[in-house]
């Protein structure tokens, strides 16, 4: 096999780094999904204004963000704040490593809180914001610098890795965040394009041609980015409601209590090691986890349910709402559960759940960018790409059904496809993807019912 002319990078945005002088790292990852920076980020937002800092850098303040990281690693871990000389994303560490370049991507510097967004007009920041990272002590000097979006970020240089195959010289373009990258490969490049990135959690991303407000985008619990050409900005939702949902509800044993039909979430929220509350089996495994544990599809016979809805509402919380309305105590509730009911219809009923909320996220979306009509949505990722049944649950609930991307590592192609472009190959096509049919009313009264449950109509 012939080595790559070129190499690109993507990944998760705000995991990251502290790095010594010699830019090695000062410990494991400070994840992304980690909460010990809460605090941090709210004295952040305290100190500086909650919605100007939303308004200035699109994003929420949150334990996330990569600025209440470093606020949080300066007071509790001075040995290494003391020993740090950068700061990394995980992509960027990648770039170093294969460069010996610090560099990242717009998309990326746009998720740490400490990046501007350009103001209607203006182009793009070429470095990080000197007031917002004096904030917690730093200078732009010591996080990566932020490359425009027609360039790449350095070439091969590390003997290791040519000694592996690469050449010397191959560009590196550091692709950008995952989401972005992925909704890039798949065509969503213009006003009006929607994807929907399906993992662990599932992002909705919808293009927007003109400047919807960031602070509006805040308060229910979303972003306003860019895309990763830099082109247009788009509003960005993030659910946990997903791919972990899943995997929890095929992990255990229905619990056999009633869930409560209609009244308050059940006390504490049901962590992922924890019991499901979607049950009513007692004494014997889920036929969903069954068929999963013998290698078949898990929502295989959820399928034979037909196509009309179950009736059943499912808020597929597991631990709190981050949007359209955030709620940190909601939880994952069931409403209309009969005794007849088996694992098979409540299987579907979560399915729903799932697909409901994502079209509730998206009705937001519109809202906030003043966009009329109901685009069709790209789908892509491994747990909706593995689960047939939730794809077809999926294009139903939706107002005009959806298209698939089959290619099950969509942001590694979109990383390769946008090195490409930067390179200088020339445009470079999307992937393909398939309609899924569905759409229309179907779900319209299920849906009133799902937001009107939610919000406690």
């Amino acid at each position: 096999m012939s080595p790559p002319d070129v190499v690109g990078i993507a990944s998760m945005a705000e995991t990251g780094v502290p790095l010594d002088a010699a830019g090695e790292p000062l410990g494991p990852w400070l994840r992304w999904h980690e909460r010990e920076a809460a605090a941090a980020a709210e004295a952040l937002a305290g100190r500086l204004g909650r919605e100007q800092l939303i308004a200035a850098t699109g994003v929420r303040p949150s334990a996330k963000v990569p600025l209440a990281k470093l606020a949080w690693l300066r007071e509790h871990r001075p040995s290494v704040w003391a020993a740090m000389a950068r700061w990394s994303g995980a992509a960027d560490l990648a770039c170093l490593q294969l460069t010996g370049r610090l560099a990242t991507d717009h998309t990326l510097a746009g998720r740490t809180m400490a990046y501007r967004l350009p103001a209607e007009g203006e182009g793009l920041a070429g470095a990080f914001d000197p007031d917002l990272l004096a904030e917690v002590g730093l200078r732009p000097s010591q996080l990566p610098a932020v490359v425009a979006p027609g360039e790449v970020a350095g070439v091969v240089s590390d003997p290791a890795f040519v000694a592996c195959g690469l050449r010397a010289g191959t560009p590196v373009v550091v692709a950008g965040h995952d989401h972005q990258v992925g909704a890039y490969a798949c065509g969503v490049r213009s006003p009006g394009d929607v994807a929907d990135s399906v993992g662990t959690a599932e992002a909705v991303m919808t293009v927007v041609g003109g400047h919807p407000s960031p602070v509006e985008a805040g308060r229910a619990g979303m972003s306003v980015v860019l895309t990763v050409e830099g082109r247009h900005r788009a509003v960005l939702a993030g659910s946990a409601s997903a791919g972990a949902t899943i995997a929890w509800w095929l992990k255990h044993e229905a619990r056999g209590d009633d869930p409560l039909e209609g009244g308050p979430a059940p006390d504490g929220p049901p962590a992922l090691g924890g019991p499901p509350v979607l049950g009513g089996v007692r004494g014997r495994r889920d036929a969903v986890v069954e068929a999963s544990d013998s290698g078949g599809d898990p929502f295989g016979a959820v399928v034979e349910l037909g196509e009309e809805p179950t009736g059943v509402i499912v808020l597929p919380y597991l631990a709190g709402r981050q949007t359209p309305v955030p709620d940190p105590e909601a939880r994952l509730r069931v409403v209309g559960r009969r005794p007849e009911h088996g694992s098979v219809l409540l299987g579907k009923a979560l399915l729903e759940g799932l697909s409901l909320h994502a079209r509730w996220m998206l009705a937001e979306q519109l809202r906030l960018a003043a966009e009329p009509v109901a685009p069709t949505v790209f789908l892509f990722g491994g747990p909706v790409a593995a689960n047939p049944a939730w794809v077809r649950i999926k294009a139903r609930v939706l107002p005009r059904g959806l298209r698939m991307v089959a290619e099950p590592e969509t942001v590694a192609a979109g990383a390769a496809l946008l090195a490409l472009a930067r390179a200088g190959f020339g445009d470079v096509p999307a992937l393909p993807s398939e309609v899924v049919p569905g759409g229309g009313a179907t779900y319209d009264a299920m849906f009133e019912r799902f937001v009107g449950v939610a919000v406690g109509r």
